[in-house]
Formats: C-alpha cells, sequence, structure tokens
C-alpha cells in the first residue's frame, strides 16, 4: 500500500493535466489490476542497470524514461535485444546521449530494463475518452503497422466478456487470433481479462484520456504488456440529468388551447403561415392571436398580448424578434403559461450576442416553471391529433398521413424535406418535431416522450449532436423497455476531433465511431442513409419482427436472385435451404424455374398469378425461414394487382415480416401500387433497399434479445 500511495503522490505534484505518465507510472497502475505487465525496474545509473538486466534475465530492452520525450522510438531512447553486460552498459550510454540530442533540455529520470518479450501474436489495446460518451476501449491487430492496417474494433466501456468476444470476432485478423493452418490462437481468456482490468482502470482513474497498450504479445496461454502509454487529462464532475423532469411536455404535443405570438394576417410571413396551418389543419382547441395592430385573423378574435387573453394558455407559440423574446417570456410567465415554442432566430446559432440572448431567455423559462421548445424551431405536427404548430414548408402538402412514426429533427429544413418526402411515399407520422437549438428541451428528451406516446411506434432521429449522454441513455433504455426502435441518422460522419492526437488509439479512433459504439451500447439502430429513415420505419411501423436471420427469397428471375442472394451474403443475412418447402414448391412453378431459396417462379407467374400465392404460403410458413422477400420487377396491371392482394392476404395470415421489393416502373402497375398505399404497405423500388430493410428488422431483433439477457 505504501508503494501505491507514493505513485499516487508522485502522480498529483509532477503530472500537469494532460501529461503523459512515464512508462514505469503507467506499469505500475497496470501492475496494481494484476495485468500482464512485462517484467522491468528503473535504473538511475550504469551500474544499476546492469545489476538489474542480470536480475531479470537476458535478452533485455532499455527504454529512456522522460517526461520531455514522448516518442521514444522516434528519439532513439529504445535498445531491444540487449545480450550482456557490455551491451547494456554501451546501450545506457547511448540512450542518455541520444535524449540530450533529441531534446538538449529533456530530463531523463532514469532507464527502463524490460524483459524482451518472445516472438508472437501482436495486438493493441486502447482507451480514449470521447467527451460526449466516455471512455472507450478499442482493440486492434498492434505492432509498428497499427496506424497504417487500421483493423481495429470499438465499444463503449465498461465492457462484458461477451462485448469482447464480439470486437474480437470483428477484426479483419480474426484467424491470427483464432487459429488457422494448424496453428494455433490465443487465449481468449486472457484477452478479456485484460480489457475487464482496463475497465477497473477508467473507474479508479476516469482522468485517463487515452492509452496504448502496444504490443501486447499472446504466446499460448500468455499475454506479455510490452508497453504502455497514458495520457491523462482533468478531472471534471459530471453533470446529474437524474433529474430532468419532462413536466408540461403534455401541453406542448397535446395543447388544448394555444396562443400564437406573432401571428399575422399576412400570410407571407412566417407568423401568418403558422397560423394558417394551425386552422386549416382542423385545430379544435382553443386559438388565441396574438397581434397588437389586428382586431381578427382568420376570422379568431386577435389580442394584443397574451395577458389580454381571457382564458388559460397551454402553448405559447411566439414566432416574434428575437430581441422581444425575453418580454414575450415575462408575459406568458405571468399568464402561467405552461409551455413554449420558440420560432425565432437570432439565438446561439448566430454567435456571442446570440449565446447570452438564448441563456437569458433559457433563465427566465426556468424562473417561470415553463419548457421551451427551441429557438429557431419549425415547431411541431401531430397529424392524427390535427395539431399542426409548424411553418415548415412540408405543411403545403395536400396529404398529411396519419400513423405510428415519430420524428424528431435538429436540422428543420432537412426534418421539413424529409416529412413531405415521407408523406409523398405513403408514410404515416405521429409526431414531427423540430428540436433545433435545444436550449431546454432536447432530442433525448422528446425520445423519452415518444417511447411513452401511445400514438408511436417507432421513433427516427436526424441527428448533428448529442447533448447529454445520460438523458439520451435513458431515453433510449426508455424505449427498449416498450420495444419501440430507435433509428437515428447522425450527420457528421467525416469529421475529426478538433484536438491533435498524441497516441495509436487517438489516431486510429474517429469520433465518429464513437457515435457508432455509443449507439450499440444503447440499443439504438444507426442508419446510414437518409433515405432509410423513411424506408426502415415504415417497416417497422408494419412489419413483425424475425426470429432469426434466415431469409427466404422469392422472384420471378433468375438475375433477381441472385442479385438479392449477394446483397444478403453481404449483409450476414442467412439463405437456408428449403428441405420440405423444396418439393412443394416444386409442383407449383414451371420446371424450368428454381425451387430451391432463391426461389425463381419465372415469369410464368405473370400467365398464372394464382400460383405466386401458394409459393409465398410455403415459402413463410417453411420453419427454416425467419422472414421472406419478395422480389418483383416488371409486373402489370391487372396481374400485378392479383400479387398485390395475394401479398397482403399472405402477410396478414403469419407472423413473419415480408418485405417487397418492385424494380419495375410504377405507371404500368397503378392499381396496384394505389392497393399497397392503401393497406400502408411499403413496396422499395432496388434490390439493395428491400435488403437493407430485412437486415435493419434483424439487427432490432438481436437487440431486443440481447438487452433482455441485460
Amino acid at each position: 500500500m505504501g508503494q501505491n500511495k507514493t505513485l499516487e503522490q508522485t502522480l498529483a505534484a509532477e503530472i500537469s493535466p494532460s501529461q503523459f505518465l512515464m512508462e514505469y507510472e503507467g506499469a505500475q497502475l497496470l501492475n496494481d489490476l494484476g495485468l500482464p505487465v512485462a517484467e522491468s525496474m528503473l535504473a538511475k545509473d550504469k551500474q544499476q542497470a546492469i545489476e538489474m538486466a542480470e536480475k531479470i534475465g537476458y535478452p533485455v530492452v532499455m527504454k529512456g524514461m522522460s517526461r520531455d520525450i514522448i516518442h521514444k522510438t522516434e528519439a532513439g531512447i529504445v535498445k531491444l535485444n540487449i545480450q550482456d553486460q557490455q551491451e547494456v552498459a554501451e546501450s545506457f550510454e547511448q540512450i542518455m546521449m541520444n535524449a540530450l540530442k533529441y531534446n538538449n533540455h529533456a530530463n531523463v529520470t532514469g532507464i527502463l530494463i524490460q524483459k524482451m518479450a518472445p516472438k508472437g501474436t501482436e495486438l493493441i489495446f486502447g482507451i480514449k475518452k470521447d467527451p460526449v460518451f466516455g471512455h472507450q476501449l478499442i482493440i486492434g491487430l498492434g505492432g509498428i503497422l497499427v496506424e497504417i492496417m487500421k483493423d481495429f474494433t470499438m465499444r463503449m466501456m465498461p465492457v462484458t466478456a461477451e462485448d469482447v468476444e464480439q470486437m474480437v470476432s470483428e477484426l479483419k485478423g480474426y484467424p491470427l487470433i483464432k487459429g488457422y493452418r494448424g496453428q494455433s490462437g490465443i487465449n481468449l481468456k486472457v484477452l478479456k481479462n485484460i480489457c475487464l482490468g482496463l475497465n477497473e482502470l477508467v473507474q479508479q482513474k476516469p482522468d485517463i484520456e487515452e492509452l496504448d497498450l502496444n504490443p501486447v504479445i499472446f504466446t499460448k496461454d500468455e499475454a506479455v504488456i510490452c508497453d504502455v502509454r497514458i495520457l491523462l487529462g482533468e478531472s471534471k464532475k459530471e453533470e446529474d440529468s437524474s433529474s430532468r423532469l419532462l413536466d408540461h411536455v403534455e401541453q406542448m404535443i397535446n395543447p388544448h388551447s394555444i396562443a400564437v405570438i406573432g401571428a399575422s394576417t399576412n400570410e407571407k410571413k412566417n407568423g401568418g403561415r403558422l397560423f394558417r396551418y394551425i386552422v386549416e389543419n382542423g385545430y379544435s382547441g382553443n386559438l388565441y392571436p396574438i397581434n397588437p395592430t389586428a382586431n381578427e385573423i382568420k376570422g379568431y378574435p386577435a389580442y394584443p398580448s397574451v395577458r389580454a387573453v381571457p382564458g388559460d394558455i397551454d402553448l405559447a407559440c411566439i414566432i416574434v424578434d428575437a430581441r422581444q423574446v425575453p418580454q414575450v417570456l415575462e408575459e406568458c410567465i405571468a399568464k402561467k403559461v405552461k409551455a413554449a415554442i420558440i420560432y425565432s432566430s437570432g439565438f446561439a446559432e448566430t454567435g456571442e450576442e446570440g449565446i447570452k440572448l438564448q441563456e437569458q431567455v433559457l433563465a427566465l423559462a426556468k424562473q417561470g416553471n415553463i419548457r421551451l421548445l427551441g429557438p429557431n424551431s419549425i415547431g411541431i405536427a401531430s397529424p392524427s391529433k390535427h395539431v399542426y404548430t409548424a411553418f415548415g414548408a412540408a405543411l403545403e402538402s395536400k396529404v398529411k398521413h396519419p400513423g405510428n412514426i415519430g420524428f424528431i429533427s435538429q436540422s428543420g429544413a432537412m426534418g421539413s424535406a424529409l416529412l413531405s418526402r415521407a408523406w409523398e411515399q405513403g408514410a404515416g407520422f405521429s409526431r414531427w418535431i423540430s428540436v433545433a437549438n435545444e436550449a431546454d428541451l432536447t432530442t433525448s428528451d422528446f425520445i423519452e416522450v415518444l417511447a411513452d406516446d401511445e400514438l408511436t411506434q417507432v421513433i427516427t432521429v436526424f441527428m448533428e449532436g448529442i447533448k447529454d449522454v445520460k438523458a439520451f441513455r435513458q431515453a433510449a433504455q426508455r424505449a427498449l423497455q416498450r420495444r419501440k426502435p430507435v433509428l437515428v441518422y447522425k450527420t457528421g460522419r467525416s469529421s475529426v476531433g478538433k484536438r491533435a492526437v498524441q497516441s495509436h488509439t487517438g489516431s486510429i479512433a474517429g469520433d465518429d465511431q464513437v457515435y457508432s459504439t455509443a449507439f450499440e451500447k444503447f440499443g439504438v439502430l444507426r442508419i446510414k442513409h437518409v433515405e432509410e429513415l423513411i424506408d426502415v420505419a415504415r417497416a417497422f411501423g408494419i412489419q413483425p419482427l424475425p426470429k432469426g436471420n434466415r431469409v427466404g427469397i422469392v422472384t420471378a428471375s433468375g438475375g433477381a436472385c441472385s442479385v438479392i442472394a449477394d446483397l444478403c451474403a453481404e449483409k450476414g443475412l442467412e439463405i437456408p435451404d428449403l428441405p420440405n418447402g423444396s418439393e412443394v414448391i416444386k409442383q407449383l412453378i414451371p420446371p424450368f424455374g428454381s425451387a430451391q431459396n432463391p426461389v425463381d417462379v419465372t415469369a410464368e407467374v405473370i400467365a398464372k398469378p394464382e400460383m405466386f400465392k401458394k409459393v409465398l404460403e410455403t415459402l413463410a410458413a417453411d420453419s427454416n425461414v425467419d422472414g421472406v422477400i419478395v422480389m418483383l420487377t416488371t409486373n402489370s396491371d391487372p396481374g400485378a394487382s392479383i400479387i398485390a392482394q395475394a401479398i397482403m392476404d399472405v402477410f396478414k395470415n403469419q407472423n413473419k415480416p415480408i418485405v417487397v421489393g418492385r424494380l419495375g416502373a410504377e405507371m404500368i402497375a397503378p392499381q396496384a401500387m394505389a392497393f399497397y398505399q392503401q393497406e400502408s404497405f411499403p413496396v422499395y423500388p432496388t434490390p439493395e433497399r428491400v435488403v437493407n430493410v430485412m437486415d435493419y428488422l434483424v439487427k432490432y431483433s438481436q437487440i431486443l434479445k440481447k438487452h433482455s439477457k441485460v
């Protein structure tokens, strides 16, 4: 215990924030946790170095220790494979000389004498502390080529033994680890113990910013950590988000009375458009336009201020100049309004003055117990409730489908565009929410709200970033408990860290990768392409979940069979044999078709569309199949309509997902496409999109299974 105290005192006294520990200091931390660090001793002079080398046993490695030199190999202060006393003495002098040559102000604390590790499989273990999500564990192929090969995998800490197994299996170099061509693999139990020890390390020292253990050499049943590099940062107290209450959000999303402050008779102005959308879309509650120069707007009596409104107000829609917002909020506080949407721009998004104004507005809202959406928000749309407190151009659409998809967007313009595109495709929404600046209520808050919203079955998010990781984790957990998928399209995938990284771990592990690991940890599905937000959300809104990843495929084209099969293989979706189903299908299709999975019913389906239903029923009923992909090509009405009816009949009479793609033009099958639209059943236009949808259904099914064990 005395040695540990001495080390802690040394670290506290000598190490400033954002500074590397010397290797022997980092090694001591790992030794205290029982991790297999190479045997080593710190020599202060040449004679001591010789004695220590004799004690450790040759061959040894010698490394100069200096806080002023980060990259030891570059400075020439590392000597390998030292065989005897003479080499120790010569290397000691050479290291000291090279250190001063590299940095003539360098203070060399001593020279580390370390047991030379045998040859084996070299891995790197790293830790990176992300400013949002905290510590991330990295495992990869190690050695001098780590930054070139970039064969690594990452998980948010703490990790479990199961996480580690999955991480290792993801590496391209996994065969080296598992063993191949008669070569034995490494001991996975030892590897797991290192990772679990690193869990404990970051718990004890949360100020670790970066860590490299490279290389860690595995030989048979043992491992040796040959090099330790640890960067310390400042310890910051984490904000407690457990006290966040979502009070008054109900008044915001389901208001019984609305005041529009900045309503206008001029519908070219945002205030005029907002008021028109509320009225035209059938809002049935009490509606109060606030405009000091108008007597009435669209048949509703206008009031000069919020204070002048005779009744209670659930929601204030504030769409005035940003500089007027504080005064308006003060009036809302006096009126005891509990929720407000601020549409006005000119806040934090504009710079320093805007930030100060936003802080002032937030302070007022907290003082008056008002929950805020925005500023710079486009608002909220709840189609099934006929509540449209939004002014996005998407609301010009003549078709506004209600449904069970909740949509949250940090980008107003992108969110509005996606809303209009989704309505065009027949997607139905429960809620559409533009969170904008998130001065108060955040994306995470609305995920949690929608998790408990009876109208919402699937939650989609267009995300630029996360403000509060604890709130996001809490919201994701709530959605998992309710079995509501959270689908996130995260922008900024090409961004790089703003600060310079000083370790292999920092170099290979980019900021965007951290979001992916966090989403996986929290059971959130990351969507890779914008159009998939709509595709996948529609599927989750109607499809049952598959029990596994075994996919049955039916098409009317041999080429389509090949394309779908290839895409499934890329995604890791299995295409099982049909030992029972194939014989039945063989009796239904022409002899030149294929009764094996993928099933090719051939173009004869055009002449005999009724045959298609029996094939689909057989495939869906097969115990080896968890879900079915139907890839149609160029069938036209009236046959296309018969097939559409057959698909819906089979779909409704069993409990497996049936995901349908159609490559042919819609104009040759308008009746069929209208029927799918009427049934709110999505049909995807390309093989890639239909396979992607099935893959996401499988992934979410796996997420539920994994988290049910936790």
